[in-house]
Order: structure tokens, then sequence, then C-alpha cells
């Protein structure tokens, strides 16, 4: 979703997750509204008990601030499939989320 409009809409829907994005500029999807940026992705955290699927300019150096601010999961296409070593750019995707979670209180 790209809106928080959409959000309140899927928010009355059955659905298991809300995929939001893009959270960066990308030029995977070049149609893309614009950002939401870490701001409104908190902000949406704060009003939605829905799993939020984060995608749109993540990489291992931003991962772990979009997690913080309230992603439950991340979808990345660019980060692994054009990297020159994509096993490696995914186990650095991978520590910098957990890293994240591994600071998130525990509930």
């Amino acid at each position: 979703m790209e809106t928080f409009e959409q959000a309140a809409r899927a928010e009355k829907e059955d659905v298991d997750y809300l995929g939001v994005g893009p959270i960066f500029p990308t030029l995977t999807k070049t149609d893309a509204a614009a950002p939401w940026g870490l701001e409104e992705l908190r902000r949406l955290r704060v009003g939605t008990r829905k799993p939020l699927v984060a995608i749109g300019g993540i990489d291992a150096a931003n991962a772990g601030s979009v997690i913080e601010a309230g992603a439950d999961g991340l979808a990345v296409v660019s980060a692994i499939g054009s990297a020159a070593d994509p096993e490696a750019a995914a186990r650095a995707l991978r520590t910098s989320i957990d890293q994240a979670l591994s600071s998130r209180p525990r509930g």
C-alpha cells in the first residue's frame, strides 16, 4: 500500500499483513508513489495491529532502521538481485535485521 487511506481500508479487511512502500526511493519500480520514510512508517505502526512488511529502497545499510521504525518484515529486490555477491548481501541484510530485532522491547 502506498497511502494511509489504503491502510485504513485494509484495516477493515481480512488480510494477514500490510505491504508498505516504498519506504525509500527505489529504481526497481519506476511508477511507485512518493516514499513513506521512517517517520510515516512509525506513524502507521502506531495505527495498526497488523504486521507490516516494508519494501522499497531497503538494503543492509538501512534495514535495521526500517525494523526499528516498526516493520515486522522486509521485502527486497535490488539489495540482493543487483549485488555482486548476492549471498553476502543476504547475510548483511540478515545481520542488520537481527541486530534491530534484538534491541526491540520484548512484550
